[in-house]
């Protein structure tokens, strides 16, 4: 660093003799913590990966555990500062990622070496000093003994200023939100978690909706929770928001909404009465402007603004993925909006009411984000949004502004951690609750009998997802819902024993063909999920391959001598495509002609893979491995294909139609048979899942799931 003097709260760094002093008292500290606090001081307010920091640590030739070497560095310049990693003042840790110098820094040009002292031994005025003309005895003399009253005041004056800054600079942290009770306000376990809450101070409003029928709007009066049916409301609307004054509801068409289109908007008053359409445009979601004056609306990758009569149409924004869930700040000054990524990412975008500015909430997570549905509290001092990492939903707050007391929290504090899945936040009127929905999930395992044309419990109702049984089906694998660990069990339920633990999350389990290992693909948070197979007896897991990529859902060659496997499309920028793995040296090759396909099964006799296609209407195609020939089984997307044991029939699970069912697809000649209609919702770990029991009848995992609304006191 260029020669200057570099002020940070009570600290002062000179980078031309690399000396740290503290209020003029020399502060001792080793040359790599040195240069650490140097690396921060040049970027303050930045982020400093811990890469960046070894990189310019340690030469590129030297070898040492630079993780420990980096974190006793980190440790020892810390113990110079008196600062704290649980409540730092100076150095921030931002986890798995690396540093951040808090402190306001200002720097200002090295200054002679005697002005330096003089600043060091506590004389906080810099004096010109000439060193070729030296002071008359008499003048030194009287200014040692004789100080004026201006130079008193100035010093007193400069050391008050001082206190105040350090004091300033040293204000604690704003207590963090926290949830410190926990209300269910309704029972019906019917809330629908895909609309949000609506609030006029005294009710509460919420969407229910029982499987196969229409949704309907529902209200619980908040001083007493009394939950009744919203009447006189046009039976295909659909709420997304609640005027300023509470007076009109702005509905979209239910039909048009579960038919995957957009709809019109409609003015509907709460207390009943006719409704009217807004303007002559098409909505996804919208939102009002805290005075009323315009409406914020999403329509497909742009996000439009209006006036409140339906006028003044103009576009603000446009996105990479389809923006939803539209939210004014309380001062109208903002509004922040999530994007659905092209690969189910989710994530919270901010843009300023005249178009300017727009910008993602990074929060240096790992792995892919899922972070939306975010609600302002009505100070604007808090942001509550929704975060849903491996299967888990929790509540997140971000502080947006503080008082002078107190120094502001940058990064999100958590609010909830299970068991329950929270959802849509809505921070009540008066700051004190946040309203959220809540869902308890719960599964049981269950077989179709064609005989009698009704599904019924298997194992007792096993809480037993993505099942599979081995060759001869004496032994079966699943993962247990919803914690998502690996389990070994007797085909009967017995001799259960579990193999993986958390936080590991496992998917897609399959049984090697002589019955001694189970391949599996492991998710970790912050970690690319990876192919690995364990022993039945338990033990560590151990990875398949050493490739740098996401890996998805994988299948056995008869012999057990292959893996083929994809790299998942969701996980990252890559080569999708499909592979084949040597089991004796872990060597991958890329099947060729499996551009775009991920997640290959592989028949019983060795011939085909059935796998899933990115492109197009995302349907099943059928790869002939001994032609290399491809081709398309499936005429509308369809999930989880399983084989029947003698390679004729590919069982599928089409949940995404308006009435799921079970197919069977004849491969010699592609004829499709459903097999049974579903009358209930399913659920699992990751998606709907099917297979089938080792009698060939299909099996699948009902859910059970509960979601209510909650009330989440805060302090």
């Amino acid at each position: 660093m260029p020669p200057s003097l570099i002020r940070f709260g009570l600290f002062e760094l000179s980078t031309g003799s690399r000396q740290l002093h503290k209020q003029g008292r020399r502060v001792r500290l080793q040359a790599q913590p040195l240069q650490i606090l140097e690396i921060l001081l040049e970027h303050p307010g930045e982020l400093v990966t811990r890469k960046y920091l070894t990189d310019r640590l340690w030469p590129s030739d030297v070898h040492v555990d630079f993780e420990i070497g980096l974190n006793g560095a980190i440790k020892r310049l810390r113990l110079a500062l008196d600062d704290s990693s649980d409540n730092p003042i100076f150095i921030e840790t931002v986890p798995k990622q690396g540093y951040r110098f808090l402190a306001p820094v200002h720097s200002a040009p090295a200054p002679s070496d005697l002005v330096a002292e003089n600043v060091r031994n506590g004389q906080l005025s810099l004096e010109v000093v000439e060193r070729r003309r030296p002071i008359p005895p008499q003048i030194a003399s009287a200014s040692a003994t004789h100080p004026s009253h201006l130079t008193q005041f100035s010093i007193a004056t400069l050391v008050l200023a001082a206190l105040l800054i350090a004091g300033y600079l040293l204000r604690p942290l704003t207590p963090a939100l926290r949830v410190t009770h926990i209300a269910k306000l309704s029972n019906t376990g019917q809330a629908w978690p895909q609309e949000s809450l609506l609030s006029d101070g005294p009710r509460l409003y919420y969407t229910s909706a029982n499987f196969g029928k229409s949704a309907q709007l529902r209200q619980i009066l908040l001083n007493g929770n009394e939950d009744t049916l919203v009447a006189g409301l046009d039976a295909d609307s659909i709420i997304k928001n609640l005027s300023p004054d509470g007076t009109t509801f702005l509905t979209v068409s239910q039909t048009e909404i579960k038919s995957g289109h957009a709809s019109p908007l409609w003015i509907e008053p709460v207390i009943g009465g006719p409704s009217r359409r807004v303007g002559n445009f098409l909505s996804n979601d919208a939102a009002w402007s805290p005075d009323g004056s315009t409406l914020a609306f999403g329509l497909g990758h742009e996000l439009h603004f209006v006036s409140h009569d339906g006028t003044g149409e103009r576009t603000i924004v446009k996105a990479r993925g389809n923006i939803i869930y539209p939210r004014w700040s309380p001062d109208g000054q903002r509004v922040r909006y999530s994007v659905s990524g092209a690969q189910s990412e989710l994530t919270i975008w901010e843009v300023a009411a005249d178009g300017t500015n727009p910008h993602p909430l990074d929060f240096h997570w790992p792995g892919i984000s899922m972070e939306g549905y975010g609600e302002w509290t009505k100070d604007g001092r808090f942001y509550i949004f929704a975060s849903k990492r491996d299967g888990v939903s929790n509540l997140w707050s971000i502080e947006e502004d503080t008082d002078w007391l107190h120094r502001q929290r940058h990064e999100p504090v958590q609010l909830t951690a299970g068991p329950i899945n929270y959802s849509r936040p809505l921070p009540s009127r008066d700051g004190a609750r946040i309203f959220a929905l809540g869902t308890q999930i719960a599964g049981e395992l269950l077989r179709y009998d064609a005989a009698k044309k009704i599904f019924a419990p298997f194992l007792g109702g096993l809480s037993a997802d993505q099942a599979d049984f081995t060759r001869d089906g004496q032994w079966m694998t699943y993962v247990s819902y919803p914690e998502g660990t690996l389990w070994r069990a007797r085909s009967d339920g017995t001799q259960q024993l579990q193999l993986t633990f958390a936080p590991q999350r496992v998917t897609n389990p399959h049984w090697s063909p002589d019955g001694k290992r189970i391949l599996f693909v492991l998710r970790l948070a912050g970690q690319l999920p990876k192919l690995n197979t364990i022993s039945v007896d338990g033990g560590n897991a151990e990875p398949i391959g050493n490739e740098a990529h996401a890996q998805t859902s994988a299948s056995w060659s008869p012999q057990g001598d292959f893996i083929y496997y994809g790299r998942d499309p969701y996980g990252e920028n890559q080569d999708v495509s499909l592979y084949r793995v040597d089991i004796r040296n872990g060597r991958p090759e890329k099947i060729p002609g499996t551009e775009n396909l991920f997640a290959p099964t592989c028949s019983f006799d060795g011939r085909y893979l059935a796998a899933q296609s990115t492109s197009g209407d995302n349907h099943l195609i059928l790869v002939d491995l001994q032609t290399n020939k491809r081709s398309v089984i499936s005429p509308t997307k369809v999930d989880y294909p399983a084989w029947s044991a003698d390679s004729q029939f590919i069982y599928v699970n089409s949940f995404v139609l308006d009435q799921p069912a079970i197919f069977r697809l004849h491969v010699p000649d592609g004829k499709v048979e459903k097999v049974t209609d579903l009358p209930f919702r399913t659920t699992g770990v990751y998606g709907n899942w099917s297979g089938l029991a080792p009698d060939g009848s299909p099996l699948l995992f009902r859910s059970h799931v509960q979601t209510d609304v909650y009330a989440l006191a805060l302090r």
